[in-house]
């Protein structure tokens, strides 16, 4: 059976191959500093001090800063946190466009999601550096699409890559993020995590995860994690998506739903009426 191709609209070379899953992975250490951690179930309350800087989040519907503004742009670490791939420094996209995902930031969003996964396939969208969905795979995910717009990010996607090892297992494609969901969405792919990351002027993040799912690309709980402007606020009801936790850092907050999965039923219950 030959390898499937892409379909033409998403103008790139799919580079995908199976991975095996790490046997094991062990945990991430955690620098507390005095600051205690709480679990409670279902996550009331966490507090983690990552690098001796606090950080809280709040379940039910409670919102809190943590820390202060995040440092100038240029200066933020992008590394690998966990996994196969822990420690690898990643290259940012040159220029202050992009905003990648800081180290603290992806801590918190990965002690919320995971830690570790396996196997599951992941959508990396509005990618810039591609350091979330490095870190997932890192952390045992499956195969990773990339989509970014920008060529500078495409091109430090390609740089990433290659310092993790993992161009086996990703796909790469150049393209406005809408345009490329619905491409992809022809080739019947099941989604388990999804990063959705675009720049902060955009206000569209709803509408994307609504058409994932017209398009049949996430599986029942596949995991949606958006990052965005700390003044926006995203709905803690929607019909398809169950609402799991909001948390704000400096000037980025980050939002994270998982799929209901009740997309086809509720439209086939339409079409008998």
């Amino acid at each position: 059976m030959g390898e499937e191709k892409p379909d033409e609209e998403l103008m790139g070379k799919r580079k995908s191959s199976p991975r095996l899953s790490t046997a094991s992975h062990e945990a991430d250490d955690y620098i507390l500093s005095g600051f205690p951690r709480y679990i409670h179930d279902p996550y009331e309350f966490l507090i983690i001090c990552v690098q001796k800087e606090p950080f809280a989040l709040f379940d039910n519907g409670y919102y809190v800063t943590i820390g202060g503004k995040e440092k100038e742009r240029g200066n933020i670490r992008v590394r690998v946190i966990a996994g196969e791939a822990k420690g690898r420094m990643l290259k940012a996209v040159p220029g202050k466009q992009t905003r990648p995902t800081s180290d603290k930031v992806k801590e918190a969003i990965f002690s919320i999601i995971g830690p570790f996964f396996d196997g599951e396939a992941v959508l990396d969208l509005f990618a810039g550096t591609g350091g979330l969905g490095i870190e997932a795979w890192s952390r045992g995910a499956g195969r990773v699409i990339f989509v970014d717009q920008e060529k500078q990010s495409i091109d430090t996607i390609k740089l990433n890559l290659k310092t993790v090892k993992m161009e086996a297992d990703a796909e790469i494609y150049r393209n406005d993020a809408v345009r490329a969901v619905k491409a992809l969405g022809k080739r019947g792919l099941k989604l388990g995590i999804v990063f959705l990351d675009p720049p902060y002027k955009m206000k569209n993040i709803i509408e994307i995860m609504e058409l994932l799912a017209m398009q049949d690309m996430l599986e029942q709980g596949a995991i949606i994690v958006a990052e965005h402007d700390a003044q926006v606020v995203y709905p803690v009801e929607h019909e398809l998506f169950e609402w799991k936790r909001a948390a704000v850092y400096g000037e980025a907050a980050v939002t994270i739903y998982h799929y209901k999965g009740l997309f086809h039923s509720d439209r086939s219950e339409n079409d008998d009426a």
